[in-house]
């Protein structure tokens, strides 16, 4: 198994049996400024304070690809609901510190003929929690 990373204990990995991957991760990061302004002049800008990251990423879970799409999306809505603070680590290296999910978009794309859920898209975004 070729494990790509994790987000908490969320695992991504290919392996024979089982394909859990994500896409498109995007990590916004911001800094705010207080805008002075001045008579016939351009505003001077004042530093206050660098914002949380936030970032965001797309998951298929896919019942032929050997995950159930269903119990991978009530985990993240777990976490979610729970205010559960997470890790994202990929390829051995952490990015950010700390993160905790803030949305959970999901897309239901094929059911079987008795209502299972066989394919999902998961769109998550997630925002640093900084240390007190």
């Amino acid at each position: 198994m070729a494990q790509i990373g994790t987000l908490g204990d969320i695992v991504f990995s290919v392996s024979q049996n089982t394909v859990k991957t994500f896409e498109g991760l995007k990590i916004d990061s911001k800094t705010n400024y207080a805008k002075h302004t001045r008579h016939n002049k351009k505003p001077l800008l004042e530093f206050q304070y660098n914002d949380t990251d936030t970032a965001s990423f797309s998951v298929y879970w896919s019942a032929y690809l050997g995950v159930n799409p269903k119990k991978m999306q009530d985990k993240i809505d777990k976490y979610r609901k729970k205010g559960k603070i997470l890790t994202l680590v990929i390829g051995g290296k952490k990015y950010g510190t700390k993160w905790v999910i803030v949305s959970h978009s999901k897309d239901y794309t094929r059911f079987d003929g008795n209502g299972n859920l066989l394919i999902a898209k998961s769109s998550i975004s997630i925002e640093e929690y900084p240390e007190r």
